[in-house]
């Protein structure tokens, strides 16, 4: 009689290999959610100024929740993270070109995929969440402006993820 789990041993074993199935499913499907949220537009500089908290609102806070503490295994938390003490620019590139896990932060590993959001966002807007995020989870940080990310925007314009935390030289 079988029971569908061929070739594992023990039952642990198969188990593990179920969530992991489900956990790569879980990342498709909030992937796929993301995509078909985002318009495929160029920034706009006619709009209503936003505050980097309600841009927050409106564009963050499904994968890292309102008080900053992510998803679990999916998308870090931004609370006490060592991105937001760190020199901004890894941050604004994160924001521009979006990046793909894994990413290990106190033993837990994260294998999400953060959007870019250099077609939606201006300069203006991606300067205004970073430092809404730094004034809530890290006082103190290096405020960034519209000018520090226009430079970056212009240096990566034909890159596309940013590499996971390992590769920059940062362990989240």
């Amino acid at each position: 009689m079988s029971n569908g789990f061929s070739g594992c041993s023990p039952l642990r074993n198969c188990l593990n290999a179920q969530y992991e199935v489900m956990q790569k499913a879980l990342l498709l499907l909030t992937a796929m959610a993301l995509l078909a949220c985002k318009p495929e537009s160029e920034p706009s500089t006619e709009q209503t100024p936003l505050s980097g908290r309600q841009i927050y609102t409106a564009r963050c806070i499904a994968c890292h929740q309102a008080d900053g503490n992510g998803v679990p295994a999916i998308c870090p938390p931004l609370k006490n993270s060592p991105r937001l003490a760190g020199p901004p620019g890894d941050l604004i590139k994160i924001l521009l070109l979006g990046q793909k896990g894994p990413i290990v932060r106190d033993g837990v590993k994260y294998n999400g995929l953060m959007p870019s959001w250099k077609f939606d966002l201006t300069d203006e807007q991606i300067a205004a969440v970073i430092n809404d995020l730094s004034i809530r989870w890290h006082p103190g940080a290096q405020p960034v402006t519209e000018e520090m990310v226009g430079q970056i925007r212009e240096q990566t314009a034909g890159e596309n993820l940013f590499p996971a935390a390992q590769e920059s030289g940062l362990s989240d």
